[in-house]
C-alpha cells in the first residue's frame, strides 16, 4: 500500500454527487428509520425498518445503494488505482466502492459520504469486508509497506515501532497482500518492465500508472535504469503489458 491523496467530492458538470448520491441516500435513511423523507421523489414511501438509523441492518440499505452511481467518478478521481492492492482496475475487472467505515452501526450514517469511499477491486473489498483492522490509505505514510523483489510479497518496513508494526501486519494479513495472487500480479508487471516475453518493455511511466506501488519500490530500491523515469511530453497511446 501507498498513501492515497483524498480527492474532492465531484460536482457538476462532471458529476453531481450531492444530487445523485447524498440527498437520495439521506432521505432513504430517514424513511427507513420512520422519519419523513428529506427530498421529494416519485413513488411510494420507503417502508420503515427501524426506529433509529443506528438500528438499521446493512441489508436494509442494499436496495438504496446510491453509492454505486458514484463509481465512475470514483474510478476517474483516483486514476483507476485500487486503494489497497495498488493495481489499476480495468472497468471490466471489478471496480467497487469500498465504505472504509463499513455499512454497519455506527457507520450507516456515512453510507452516502464521499470521504468514506475508497476505490477498491472486488477482491480487496471482499477481504476487507466490515473489519476494522485495515489501515486507511488516506492516513498511511510512504514507506510503511515494502515489496520484497525476490518473493514479490508485501512486507512491513524495517524499523517500525509498535503499535504501528502490528497494524501494518494486520492490514497485510486481512487484505492478503502477501498472497500468491497479489505476488504473481506484482511479478507479472515486474517482468513486463524488465523481461517481457515479446521483447518490448513497457515504459516506466506506464508502470507507474498501472502498478504504482511496484514502481515506487523499484525506485526506492534503486532498480530503475537511468533515464527510464523521464515522463512523455504528450500522452501516448497506452501499450499493452
Amino acid at each position: 500500500m501507498i498513501p492515497v491523496k483524498k480527492k474532492p467530492e465531484p460536482r457538476p458538470p462532471d458529476f453531481d454527487f450531492d444530487q445523485e448520491v447524498r440527498r437520495p441516500g439521506l432521505s432513504a435513511l430517514a424513511e427507513l428509520a420512520g422519519n419523513p423523507p428529506t427530498m421529494t421523489r416519485p413513488g411510494p414511501r420507503i417502508q420503515q425498518q427501524a426506529t433509529r438509523v443506528e438500528d438499521l441492518s446493512p441489508a436494509a440499505l442494499r436496495k438504496y445503494a446510491y453509492w454505486t452511481r458514484a463509481l465512475d467518478a470514483l474510478h476517474e478521481a483516483y486514476d483507476g488505482i485500487c486503494a489497497y492492492s495498488c493495481f489499476y482496475i480495468e472497468p471490466v475487472g471489478g471496480p467497487t466502492v469500498d465504505h472504509f467505515v463499513a455499512l454497519a452501526a455506527p457507520g450507516l450514517a456515512q453510507a452516502y459520504d464521499w470521504d468514506n469511499y475508497r476505490l477498491a477491486c472486488s477482491l480487496m473489498n471482499t477481504h476487507k469486508n466490515k473489519y476494522t483492522d485495515v489501515l486507511d490509505p488516506f492516513l498511511i505514510r510512504d514507506g510503511w509497506f515494502t515489496l520484497n523483489l525476490a518473493t514479490f510479497k508485501v512486507e512491513p518496513a524495517e524499523g517500525l515501532d509498535e503499535p504501528l508494526l502490528t497494524q501494518v501486519k494486520a492490514t497485510i494479513s486481512r487484505l492478503q497482500l502477501d498472497s500468491r495472487d497479489i505476488s504473481k500480479t506484482h511479478e507479472g508487471w515486474f517482468n513486463a518492465y524488465f523481461s517481457p516475453k515479446n521483447g518490448q518493455r513497457i515504459p516506466f511511466w506506464f508502470l507507474e500508472r498501472r502498478a504504482p506501488f511496484l514502481a515506487r519500490e523499484l525506485r526506492r530500491q534503486g532498480r530503475v535504469p537511468p533515464g527510464d523515469e523521464q515522463a512523455p511530453t504528450a500522452a501516448p497511446p497506452s501499450p499493452s503489458p
